[in-house]
């Protein structure tokens, strides 16, 4: 799990999109909440229909309120890829791009049960953590996962991307290190 409480939402909150089914009638927010405990994020029932709410007014959910329990799903036609297609990067191309890191043990745990792509491969280390590869879309997505696991991943590869991670992190530190 990520150590920083805004690190941890994102990625809750991100994962709880990849659960969401894309039709009618949906999934309830205990069965979302026993899904998002499985794979690593335990919270709280309340804390899964807050966040439902919150991703709502952001994508396009919709939640079955005909009956009880009341079930979660993407608007129809539409999944987490699908509005992936509904945000900027779909105006500018993206290339793949082969990602090698280290990860930390809690992170290359979470990645054997969500792996980043169909050829990742992860190489345990007898000193901690795994060495990561996968051919990935180089997108803002990408970058948002990548600094939303900051503390969790070092990018070896390749280095355009992980001096642009260096960047934005440089970035967020000097502006929240300047105080109130």
């Amino acid at each position: 799990m990520p150590s920083h409480p805004t690190r941890h939402t994102i990625a809750r909150q991100w994962q709880l999109l990849k659960l969401l089914p894309d039709r009618h009638p949906g999934m309830s927010s205990t069965q979302l909440q026993a899904a998002l405990a499985r794979a690593g994020h335990k919270t709280s029932k309340r804390t899964v229909e807050r966040d439902l709410n919150e991703l709502a007014m952001l994508f396009p959910l919709h939640c079955n309120s005909k009956g009880m329990p009341y079930g979660w799903y993407w608007q129809p036609g539409l999944s987490l890829n699908g509005a992936e297609q509904l945000q900027p990067d779909a105006l500018c191309p993206s290339q793949q791009i082969e990602l090698h890191a280290w990860v930390d043990d809690g992170l290359a745990r979470r990645l054997e049960g969500q792996p980043l792509s169909a050829d990742m491969h992860l190489a345990h280390q007898d000193d901690g953590g795994a060495m990561l590869a996968a051919t990935v879309q180089d997108s803002r997505a990408l970058m948002g996962w990548l600094l939303s696991q900051a503390s969790s991943i070092k990018v070896k590869a390749p280095e355009t991307l992980r001096l642009s991670l260096i960047a934005q992190l440089r970035q967020s530190l000097a502006l929240n290190d300047e105080g109130y």
